[in-house]
């Protein structure tokens, strides 16, 4: 199992545990530390690790910049996806009126089912369902592309049925795309490892200060940064799961999609 895949089986509230955990227990192995050496120098001896702890501190805050800025433009890119994607769904079921019947009817049968399952297989949140839901959508995509391909033979002109055809097309497209960007293109495990390893190195160093200097006004400092590298990690964990935490606002244009749909499903005698 991948890093990758071992972080999407943690849920966000054990993300932030497990984050306050980690932080907490660095900055108390490094009191420790810095205790045992304060009572091993003589009085002139004296060291100060607090640059490098503030050098560390920079590095990471420049990393987690940098992860949040990805993160959050990968995330960008699938909402701007499935806008694009809703859109093509309710282009090709408006252009189904111009196939003849019974395939208009089945056609926008199989368009109501594809919206429906796209939205509730995105909506469970586990990645079983979701692979589950990406063959489903696959086997119901090849049930429209016969439909249009029969059509387009039977018709003696057959541009109608090409612009349906055209409209399948935009919508088989942008569904790999919006796959792709939300199941394939995530951030490598080892950045979270990275990002991880330098909060444990950082908070280690300053708690060593505080153990080596005796400095109160220091903890306060290192718990809030603590704090503060937990949810910032967990804000840019969610983005990078927008299939499973954060649908409600990268599905909203699937939504309104779904609803048109249904309503004009609805009115159809």
């Amino acid at each position: 199992m991948s890093a990758t895949h071992f972080m999407d089986t943690i849920p966000l509230f054990g993300v932030l545990v497990g984050s306050l955990i980690i932080t907490f227990l660095s900055i108390e192995i490094g009191v420790r530390f810095g205790k045992r050496r304060a009572e091993q120098l003589t009085g002139e001896e004296k060291i100060n690790t607090g640059p490098f702890a503030t050098a560390t501190l920079s590095l990471l805050a420049f990393m987690l910049a940098i992860v949040f800025g990805a993160a959050e433009s990968r995330f960008s890119e699938i909402k701007r996806a499935v806008l694009d994607e809703a859109n093509a769904i309710g282009s090709a079921f408006v252009r189904a009126d111009l196939l003849p019947e019974p395939e208009r009817t089945e056609v926008r049968k199989l368009l109501y089912g594809y919206v429906n399952l796209l939205v509730e297989g995105v909506q469970t949140g586990t990645r079983e369902q979701l692979e589950r839901t990406i063959d489903q959508a696959e086997a119901i995509q090849n049930d429209l592309w016969s439909i249009a391909i029969d059509v387009a033979d039977q018709q003696p002109t057959p541009i109608p049925a090409l612009l349906f055809v055209q409209s399948l097309n935009d919508v088989f497209d942008l569904h790999e795309t919006r796959i792709t960007l939300g199941v394939h293109y995530r951030l490598p495990g080892v950045i979270w490892v990275m990002l991880y390893g330098l909060a444990v190195l950082a908070l280690a160093l300053g708690g060593y200060e505080i153990g080596v200097t005796n400095n109160r006004r220091l903890v306060s400092i290192s718990l809030l940064t603590a704090i503060a590298f937990s949810v910032v990690i967990l804000l840019e964990i969610s983005l990078d799961r927008p299939h499973q935490y954060v649908t409600s606002i990268t599905q909203a244009a699937m939504l309104d999609t779904q609803e048109d749909i249904h309503r004009s499903m609805q009115a159809q005698p």
